[in-house]
């Protein structure tokens, strides 16, 4: 099959890969349709970390990608609530399947779940072929929604469901969202349909900002300035909810500052290992401080049900075309930031 394959920092390649199997009983194979990228792929790209891994021109070649659906083409016999034809999409990670946390649930907590895509471990899916382990509890039909929807359910949309909600907003309160990637856009809205009266949006890319004031929220630009003008527009106590949604130093290290006394702070961006955060402000404050990785399958049953009832959206967020084999310059645009990119779509059967 042709895949996107990893070779080292900014050296994605489209080449031949081995075509994946079965790897256990309750696995299928999928042949991808439609993927997409991720921030967090970028810190492969720059050569950076994913938790104690990182990302070095000798590292092992691995298939690139977490957010992708397709067809079912092939199917174990402990597969039970998918058959081949079927069309799915497939959370960004998962776990064995087998053990007591992924029997009831919780395949986040199992002591082999990983994402697509980061290493060898799990080949990912931008590619033609993947095999998806655990599919039972990994892949959702992609019935009542559109093909941009089902890539989002994926991963951006769970995780800013995930992360938004972990920072607690109130009806009638404001929250601040740092970082207006794909993740932060979509927090934006979640926001709103979550009852927050105000939503303050924060990001260096003026494009961004603008699709966030389109949403409703009030844009600022990170900078010196940033504090004051978070409690000038709350009334000097600063936003209740804080949504840090890009993982990014500048965005990590702008968030509790902004943070109302008592109020929530929620970290979802991956972190570098030199992100701290300031104990003073958190102990003096009373902030209370959350951060994780989202367990997206938990998140399908609030979300989906808001996406096809039309009370979010999430459109707008796809900007850029590519095929399978333009994938180089996909993540390189991407990385850039050039010409409005919000998000890219790769087109692969």
């Amino acid at each position: 099959m042709k895949a996107l394959v990893f070779h080292g920092p900014r050296d994605i390649r489209f080449e031949d890969y081995a075509d994946p199997e079965l790897r256990s009983p309750n696995s299928v194979i999928l042949q991808v349709r439609t993927c997409s990228i991720c921030g967090s792929d970028l810190h492969m790209y720059h050569g950076a970390h994913i938790g104690n891994t990182q990302y070095g021109t000798d590292s092992p070649r691995f298939c690139c990608g977490h957010e992708f659906i397709g067809e079912i083409v092939e199917a174990g016999p402990d597969v039970h609530r998918f058959r081949t034809g079927d069309k799915v999409l497939a959370a960004g990670g998962t776990g064995c399947g087998n053990c007591p946390d992924c029997r009831t649930g919780n395949a986040g907590r199992c002591s082999v779940a990983t994402a697509f895509g980061i290493g060898p471990t799990l080949e990912g899916g931008q590619a033609e072929y993947v095999c998806i382990p655990n599919a039972d509890a990994t892949l959702h039909a992609t019935d009542g929604l559109n093909d941009d929807q089902a890539i989002l359910h994926t991963d951006a949309m769970a995780t800013a469901y995930f992360g938004l909600t972990r920072a607690e907003p109130k009806p009638g309160g404001t929250v601040a969202v740092v970082g207006l990637g794909p993740i932060g856009l979509i927090g934006v809205e979640l926001a709103y349909a979550l009852g927050a009266a105000q939503v303050i949006a924060i990001d260096p890319v003026e494009t961004r900002r603008t699709m966030a004031e389109k949403l409703g929220a009030t844009a600022l630009a990170p900078g010196d300035d940033l504090v004051p003008q978070v409690r000038e527009l709350t009334n000097g106590s600063g936003a209740q909810s804080v949504f840090e949604a890009s993982g990014a130093s500048g965005a990590i290290a702008s968030a509790l500052p902004i943070t109302a006394h008592r109020g929530n702070a929620s970290f979802i961006g991956i972190p570098e290992p030199h992100d701290t955060l300031p104990m003073p402000l958190i102990m003096f404050k009373n902030i209370t401080v959350r951060g994780g990785v989202c367990d997206v399958p938990n998140m399908w049953p609030h979300l989906i049900p808001l996406v096809r009832e039309g009370r979010i959206k999430g459109e707008g967020l796809f900007s850029h075309d590519f095929d399978l084999s333009e994938g180089a310059e996909a993540y390189r645009l991407f990385d850039s930031r050039e010409d409005g990119v919000v998000k890219v779509r790769i087109s692969v059967n």
